[in-house]
């Protein structure tokens, strides 16, 4: 099958109808003319369109489209709010990248990790401990270093340590609490995308 337009003839085409009009696929780029020709591949003329006569003629490289429907509405721009949220998101995962990348430097010439989930497991795993030992049963309270396996700590140990992590965090919790009401002040896309997210500029940031 061939289309003849534009001073040019497409061989090896596929024409497909629709309901509103048909689809033309060629193997190349397609650059119509006023007049699409189909022909069958020994020259018999399939059918005619001018292209006037349709609501639409789009083409997308090698595939032409004729249509009577009006163009489909394009999606509505995402709310205020949506970009808000969008960019709170962008703010959450700048922290726990920054945290992941930046652990803690301890007294005992250890690192340990900051992230929540370290946070999250530092708190669970001394509750775990401190319900065995009020249940009067043999524990042991055991944290690691980052890369390293763990150890036993005393429960004084364990809770300097924590208090550690917590303020080391602390500013970095205060920041992101700062962008994020810069965030939904903003009253515009512009001024949300303006909102500078950068962890290094805390102060004593590692």
């Amino acid at each position: 099958m061939k289309l003849l337009t534009n001073d040019k003839t497409y061989e090896g085409v596929t024409f497909r109808p629709t309901a509103d009009g048909c689809v033309i696929t060629a193997r190349e780029a397609i650059e119509p003319g006023g007049v699409l020709v189909i022909e069958a591949d020994d020259g018999a003329e399939l059918c005619r369109y001018t292209v006037a006569d349709w609501l639409r003629c789009e083409t997308d490289g090698g595939t032409l489209t004729l249509s009577n429907s009006p163009a489909p509405e394009p999606p509505p721009a995402p709310g205020l709010d949506t970009l808000r949220e969008a960019r709170q998101e962008a703010n959450k995962q700048a922290l726990a990248d920054w945290l992941a990348a930046h652990p803690l430097a301890w007294t005992d010439g250890q690192t340990y990790g900051v992230t929540q989930e370290d946070q999250d497991e530092l708190a669970l795993n001394l509750m775990q401990y401190q319900l065995a030992v009020q249940a009067r049963q043999e524990a042991v309270l055991e944290w690691h270093a980052q890369k390293q396996a763990c150890r036993v700590f005393t429960a004084e140990e364990y809770t300097a340590l924590s208090l550690a992590i917590a303020a080391y965090v602390y500013p970095y919790r205060r920041y992101q609490e700062t962008v994020k009401a810069a965030i939904w002040a903003a009253e515009s896309e512009e001024e949300i995308n303006a909102v500078q997210i950068d962890y290094s500029t805390v102060a004593g940031a590692a």
